[in-house]
């Protein structure tokens, strides 16, 4: 009787001498971690005709005017970040454009772009590089601004209008045409978590569908390429939320992102995004625009001129396409005083009224 006493004393210490163990190798091999991404739920599902009416509003957007957003450049070879800045946006289908970037308030002029088939001007005021620009927006000029040094790093520098182009007038998708194919897929995406009270550093994966747009091969050529992808939040009602751009060798040329969705116009129900965010990782910078309501005007008519981008300023300038001299730079006559205060407006893109002139 007394050593079957003793055995399952024995057995009971045992037990709970591994119970105490088991605690502690817990305790010593488990630890919290934020930073492990948990899959962020509830995740919906979509059709891909679903998806596509997303962008209709975009496929249908023939002209827009917003008269005030706010505009940020980021320069990413130099981590460094501009001042927000007050813009005007004017665009028509297919490709015209004219980005007019002033200083907060006192509306002095910073930059000016316009572009219309394949052509674009730039012309850049109070900096330390004041130029004139002009170019063609399929052309390579990264060269020129290696030649330029530092000052060939500036995101105004390395801005064309057409990136501004892609991210809104949308190419409507190649449905009839033969060459072009398209894929879908699930991707999972790590991000920080968004939800309120989360702890520092934790991360989230979040599940897009991903539209793929792709080139199918030419004969004798072993693989097609990915023209453009368009990404689709399945966390939110598969809105569309990213915009990816290839050129013709399979490099990521502008990556856009959306968010921020409202109605921007009054009366309209329509959501557009309040955020756009382009990002041209190539030409090393990034620009964010924040629309407002109110300010934002879809399928408007335009004057003639709102897309007309003259040299009014007497800036000295360089043809990218056509250098004389090692910067391309050469110096036009000097325009009267008169005439210089007499530019300094908005652009004319209001086809019943024109700008106020700037202080």
């Amino acid at each position: 009787m007394g050593r079957r006493l003793r055995s399952r004393h024995a057995i009971w210490s045992i037990l709970l001498l591994g119970v105490i163990l088991g605690s502690a190798c817990s305790g010593l091999v488990k630890v919290e971690d934020v930073t492990i991404p948990r899959l962020l739920t509830p995740i919906g599902t979509a059709t891909v005709e679903e998806m596509t009416s997303r962008l209709r509003p975009y496929f249908e957007l023939e002209t827009l005017r917003a008269s005030s957003i706010n505009l940020r450049f980021d320069d990413l070879e130099s981590a460094q970040r501009y001042r927000d800045a007050a813009a005007i946006l004017v665009l028509q289908r297919p490709d015209k454009i004219r980005l007019v970037i002033n200083v907060p308030a006192v509306k002095i002029r910073i930059a000016e772009m316009a572009s219309e088939e394949n052509h674009f001007r730039v012309a850049i005021y109070p900096t330390d590089f004041q130029r004139f620009l002009f170019g063609t927006n399929t052309a390579d000029y990264s060269q020129w601004r290696e030649r330029l040094g530092e000052k060939g790093r500036s995101a105004l520098i390395a801005a064309r209008p057409f990136h501004f182009t892609d991210a809104l007038l949308i190419r409507p998708l190649q449905r009839v045409d033969s060459r072009y194919h398209y894929s879908l897929e699930e991707t999972l995406q790590e991000e920080p978590d968004p939800a309120p009270g989360a702890k520092r550093g934790a991360r989230i994966l979040r599940s897009y569908y991903v539209l793929a747009e792709i080139l199918r091969a030419n004969e004798g050529e072993m693989a097609g390429r990915v023209t453009r992808r368009f990404w689709f939040d399945r966390t939110r009602n598969a809105l569309f939320s990213r915009q990816q751009i290839f050129d013709g060798t399979g490099r990521l040329q502008t990556d856009v992102t959306y968010s921020d969705y409202r109605a921007l116009k009054e009366s309209d129900p329509t959501l557009w995004p309040g955020s756009i965010q382009v990002s041209r990782p190539y030409d090393s910078y990034q620009a964010r625009l924040l629309f407002l309501e109110g300010k934002f005007e879809t399928n408007v008519s335009l004057p003639a001129g709102a897309f007309r981008l003259e040299n009014t300023e007497g800036l000295p300038e360089t043809d990218l396409d056509r250098p004389e001299g090692p910067q391309g730079e050469k110096q036009p006559p000097a325009l009267p005083r008169a005439a210089i205060q007499k530019t300094r407006v908005e652009p004319d893109v209001h086809p019943d009224r024109r700008g106020e002139r700037q202080r």
